[in-house]
């Protein structure tokens, strides 16, 4: 069990945005196991969603598969819908955009059978054949939103078996130190992609 103290200190800063951490730089790389995944996503997935037994499984080159049963049909042999990340989010607002490989005629079909957009959480918008993820929102509807002013990139890539999510944090000074002058805030007027971002 976490001691209380740490957690009280936790909430503390929490509160303060950061105090005292003014200038702090923090990166991570968080890989996600096929096992874990495949839990937020039934975690995610409402009991009433039109679908079951939903699973996900990254592959390389940044490419996932999400694979199904329509609840409606049990008859029916699962689907999987293949998916590709194609451009990185850039914050503040530049989703995560993410296609959808499996042809256009499928992706028809299977509407009719389970509304995908309807099942899609706030913060994720299926637009023609691709699905855009608000980072901004998601973050604000899992109750991280006081994180977003320090976060400076995040980037997520495939591998087989694993998500890895490279997430960068930066505290920045409080306004009049030199310090923090160097730094713009996260997204502030400039393309912040890597070169080899897909």
């Amino acid at each position: 069990m976490t001691d209380p103290r740490v957690l009280h200190l936790i909430d503390g800063l929490r509160a303060s945005h950061l105090s005292g951490l003014e200038g702090a730089r923090i990166s991570a790389s968080i890989p996600l196991s096929e096992r874990l995944l495949n839990e937020l996503a039934s975690a995610f997935v409402p009991a009433e969603a039109p679908v079951r037994e939903v699973s996900v499984h990254p592959r390389a080159g940044n490419r996932l598969g999400v694979r199904a049963r329509v609840a409606r049909a049990a008859f029916l042999p699962p689907v999987t819908i293949n998916l590709e990340i194609e451009r990185q989010a850039i914050l503040p607002d530049s989703p995560l955009v993410v296609r959808i490989l499996t042809a256009p005629g499928l992706v028809s079909l299977l509407g009719v059978a389970f509304p995908l957009a309807a099942m899609l959480p706030p913060g994720i918008i299926l637009q023609d054949q691709r699905l855009l993820v608000d980072v901004r929102a998601l973050l604000e509807r899992q109750g991280y939103g006081e994180l977003l002013p320090y976060l400076e990139s995040i980037r997520v890539t495939t591998e087989p078996g694993r998500l890895l999510v490279d997430v960068a944090l930066h505290v920045r000074a409080r306004d009049g130190d030199a310090a923090g002058s160097l730094h713009r805030p996260a997204g502030g007027g400039e393309d912040r992609r890597d070169e080899g971002d897909v």
